[in-house]
């Protein structure tokens, strides 16, 4: 049985998810002006997902209850995630401040409800399907010019490659993750495309 591995083409790089992000914040601040909705969600979307690792179907699930924002530790409450299984996913200030202003903008400019079991990503008749989402993140990596590659699962690996880079912390990566075991969190045990010719370069220095 050929073993998985991360691969190259599987995460972004560090400048490919500020480069994704910031085509992102562009096309929200145009869309805002307009009145659309489209960008401010998919901003929404493609941020949330590069900053928590979410599989597709947890960030179709979310609802405004399940994001604790205030008081010292702010993360997400996965009900269901792989193997029905719940989950706290810590979060960092810059998407908590994101998803507050987010927030706030459903509830005042399309008057979407913000109740507690109102959904995160609000679609016609609901939650964004699972489906949509997928295609929504496409569009963002289309419009920011990087490789159709990356679909919405590569935000997952992104989150967990920088997230183990920086910490190198393997176990809270797995319980980020939701892994069930450290072997699977293990294959991202390598470091950032950037910093391989840094340490390639160490060898002269």
């Amino acid at each position: 049985m050929k073993r998985y591995q991360i691969s190259r083409d599987k995460f972004m790089s560090s400048e490919e998810v500020r480069q994704l992000l910031k085509v992102c914040e562009d096309q929200t601040i145009i869309d805002q002006v307009k009145g659309r909705k489209t960008w401010v969600t998919r901003y929404m979307l493609v941020h949330l997902a590069l900053h928590s690792g979410l599989r597709v179907s947890e960030l179709a699930a979310l609802t405004i209850s399940d994001l604790h924002l205030a008081g010292r530790e702010t993360y997400l409450v996965v009900r269901s995630g792989k193997g029905g299984k719940r989950r706290d996913v810590y979060l960092d200030r810059e998407i908590v401040r994101h998803l507050k202003e987010y927030i706030a903008h459903k509830a005042r400019a399309w008057q979407e409800p913000v109740d507690v079991e109102a959904p995160l990503f609000m679609g016609r008749s609901g939650h964004f399907t699972e489906t949509a989402l997928h295609l929504s993140f496409r569009k963002a990596v289309e419009t920011a010019g990087l490789s159709r590659r990356y679909s919405i699962h590569a935000a997952r690996h992104t989150y967990a490659t920088i997230l183990l880079a920086k910490t190198n912390n393997l176990r809270f990566v797995q319980k980020q993750l939701g892994h069930a075991s450290l072997n699977m969190t293990a294959l991202y045990a390598d470091v950032l495309p950037e910093q391989n010719q840094d340490l390639a370069n160490a060898m002269i220095e």
